[in-house]
């Protein structure tokens, strides 16, 4: 019953329904269509958007109301330190992509210049040059240029209140992130979930029905006549059967192993509530959501979820270590997380596993062979250490060469770095 009810939760229909509930509201109070957007400083992300709203803001019948933020919530971020070094490397090949502005020898700004910065723009805030002076004063940030912060940014006296209003507002409208906008129940944070939001305004008649923030959506255009050297080359992947991501994550990879020719190599790893690490509800929420619209773009199936914590998992690792000795393991990974996330399979159970096993191709007889913990759960370990001393902290994560790449939309990234090789 709890997957049928993660189906209809998470389904194409009940979206719609939500939608069409909150235009109706809207209509009746006769209130504008308004995004609000969560602005950070000494977020990376951040500063690609603001380069690219006011063209949004112009392409579409909308009111776009910048709100400053300064404190995420800690426990949203279980390796902040990794993260935010990861991002600037991130932020970095998303302006590329986009052809926008942002320093390739940026490293984490000046604390006290980031705090001037957060607290002028907050004073800002209702300024329609909002976005100008944010670019602006962040891209005086990122090459720390703190003379130029310091004339940019004249002394602002606001009350911290402000602040910690917008934190709490976007807490309580259910995320934790910035660079982030929120409209009509749903949060579309940075450049990646931009085309999911103009879709949205297309079919409500407000823009000029383009679509301009699907390039990362593109990496399967040219596949077929990339260079055949990259044939033979290993890609790893490090991923969680618990997570979602990773399941779209086993997906796309193994589509571009065998268009490509690339070797995928499966480094499973524990998932972070095993690990003794919480997954706070309002991240667990997004999460799901997110997923299920990813998944919807990509034509994957999901929705009718059956969580796999604790035996399932176990049971799935100690196969799956198991069977990639054969080499059946990416066949056994992806039934299985298809089977947990798609088709309401319990992965606890002889049968449920028989089941995976026999979509998969694999005979069921390979089911007495599961490692013992002992032997699979130091593998295990092995392969987070690996994936921590590569950068990252979490699923899943793509290694090619020396790139790191982290989450299951990177896909056009891998595709640049083998081009580039």
């Amino acid at each position: 019953m709890k997957s049928y009810a993660a189906a209809w939760l998470t389904s194409g229909t009940q979206l719609q329904f939500r939608r069409s509930a909150f235009e109706l509201m809207r209509r009746i109070e006769h209130k504008p269509h308004e995004l609000i957007y969560f602005h950070r400083s000494d977020d990376p992300y951040s500063q690609l958007m603001v380069q690219v709203l006011p063209d949004l803001a112009a392409r579409f019948d909308v009111v776009i109301r910048p709100l400053v933020v300064e404190r995420l919530p800690a426990a949203m971020y279980p390796d902040p330190q990794r993260f935010e070094a990861y991002s600037i490397l991130d932020a970095t090949r998303l302006a590329r992509l986009y052809g926008l502005g942002f320093p390739s020898s940026a490293t984490v700004p000046d604390r006290l210049a980031v705090g001037m910065a957060n607290r002028h723009l907050t004073k800002l805030q209702n300024d329609p040059n909002f976005f100008a002076v944010a670019e602006e004063v962040g891209a005086a940030l990122w090459r720390q240029d703190i003379k130029a912060v310091r004339s940019l940014c004249v002394a602002a006296d606001i009350d911290e209140k402000t602040l910690e209003n917008n934190e709490r507002l976007l807490r309580s409208l259910g995320h934790y992130a910035s660079g982030n906008i929120f409209y009509g129940g749903e949060f579309y944070p940075g450049l990646d979930r931009l085309d999911h939001l103009e879709r949205r305004l297309n079919r409500l008649s407000l823009g000029d029905n383009e679509v301009h923030f699907e390039l990362t959506r593109l990496w399967r255009y040219g596949l077929e006549s990339m260079d055949r050297s990259v044939s033979g080359r290993t890609l790893e992947l490090y991923f969680s059967v618990r997570s979602p991501y990773s399941y779209l994550g086993l997906y796309h990879g193994a589509e571009l192993a065998a268009k490509t020719g690339l070797r995928l190599k499966l480094k499973p790893v524990m998932p972070m509530v095993m690990r003794g690490l919480k997954v706070p509800p309002t991240k667990a929420r997004y999460i799901l959501h997110d997923t299920a619209r990813e998944a919807r773009m990509e034509n994957i199936p999901f929705g009718r979820a059956v969580d796999p914590l604790g035996l399932a998992t176990e049971r799935a690792m100690a196969l799956g270590f198991r069977l990639a000795e054969d080499g059946e393991d990416l066949a056994f990974f992806k039934a299985f997380t298809r089977a947990v996330f798609a088709e309401g399979i319990d992965g606890a159970t002889d049968q449920g596993l028989s089941r995976v096993l026999a979509r998969a191709g694999i005979s069921s007889s390979k089911l007495s062979g599961a490692l013992s913990p002992d032997v699979w759960k130091p593998r295990a370990e092995k392969n987070r250490q690996m994936m921590l001393m590569s950068g990252s902290w979490g699923v899943p994560t793509f290694r090619i060469g020396n790139e790191t790449l982290w989450g299951q939309d990177r896909m056009w990234a891998i595709v640049e770095a083998l081009k580039q090789h």
